[in-house]
């Protein structure tokens, strides 16, 4: 049975520019996103796009100083959140939006699901809802076969939870004791279905773990020191050689599960609690000034120059032409 992980952490354990790094980021995440829909609005982003707005402590807090541009991450559904938190540029990610070359693909990524930086360790997601699961035992396994210390976290919903290549990917990775660690971001819907209603398991998705001999836990996901604390752990487990474990991050997202659902599937109240006491930004940022870290106005600055970093960042997208013609076969092999 999966423990819930406690730990007291305080803001001293931490410097303050480590502590600044996490608000920072969780703010970057949230403007972002915001601003990507103001874009939806104008017309000017075509298909989907799958908010993040709410669960920005669970990528900040796993990823800022956990992991380095060598370890590996495959994102999940709302990977927005966790491409910004391991470094890529904005205009990049806003390019893949605009399908200019700007984009990390150059113009032939559509958004969320084919965007992808190998620079940075950002692997992409996969073709099928949960399919990631399977290639991140691949360079898990990869960096066990060549005695590198790089690690891989796959991140993945409660709905690809539900899907057979979990299991797979699990039975595999405890029984060759693999540097990966899941993390499971549990909002509590697959699209409109609540887990109670997918999962033969009552009690937390981290329990299917134990049947593979994987060391899991369940966390509060919207805690980011928590999540930084929790996933720091089970980096050097991973680079010990000790194998992988499994983190399910509890979180609720602010929005449907995609932009146009009407989310009306889930109530009014309980939504509004999540927002008024459980917002991942909020929360910190009382926090950093009742521990006398930063002040209002240090945040206010703060998310000025953010602003105008994502002001920059949309110019120098939208400034970039669309791909030509030619460019549909570069990558291609005969």
């Amino acid at each position: 049975m999966a423990e819930t992980y406690v730990k007291e952490v305080e803001t001293k354990s931490y410097s303050k520019e480590v502590l600044v790094d996490f608000y920072k980021t969780m703010a970057k995440i949230r403007k972002f996103d915001e601003n990507l829909i103001k874009l939806m609005a104008e017309g000017k982003v075509s298909g989907f796009y799958h908010s993040g707005i709410g669960s920005e402590g669970l990528s900040a807090g796993s990823i800022r100083q956990n992991l380095r541009d060598e370890d590996y991450i495959y994102y999940n559904h709302r990977g927005c959140n966790q491409k910004i938190a391991k470094g890529v540029p904005l205009s990049k990610i806003y390019g893949d939006f605009l399908g200019t070359i700007e984009g990390t693909t150059r113009g032939l990524g559509a958004g969320i699901v084919h965007s992808a930086d190998p620079a940075r360790g950002v692997l992409g997601q996969a073709g099928t809802i949960g399919s990631q699961l399977g290639l991140s035992v691949g360079t898990a396994y990869t960096s066990k076969l060549t005695g590198s210390d790089q690690v891989t976290v796959v991140y993945f919903g409660d709905g690809a939870a539900s899907r057979e290549m979990l299991h797979g990917s699990l039975n595999w990775a405890g029984l060759y004791k693999l540097p990966i660690i899941y993390i499971c971001e549990n909002n509590e819907y697959a699209i409109s279905c609540h887990v109670s209603e997918t999962h033969s398991v009552k009690e937390n998705i981290a329990d299917w773990a134990d049947g593979y001999g994987i060391p899991n836990c369940v966390v509060d996901g919207n805690d980011v020191l928590l999540m930084h604390e929790v996933v720091k752990e089970a980096v050097e487990r991973a680079k010990r050689g000790e194998g992988p474990t499994f983190i399910e991050a509890q979180t609720f997202r602010h929005r449907g599960h995609f932009e146009g659902d009407p989310y009306d599937y889930v109530d009014v109240e309980i939504l509004q609690n999540w927002k008024d006491t459980k917002d991942p930004i909020t929360n910190f940022a009382a926090k950093l000034m009742l521990d006398k870290v930063v002040t209002e106005e240090d945040l206010e600055n703060i998310n000025k120059e953010i602003d105008a970093e994502i002001a920059e960042a949309i110019q120098k997208a939208e400034a970039a032409p669309l791909p030509n013609p030619e460019r549909i076969y570069e990558g291609l092999f005969a």
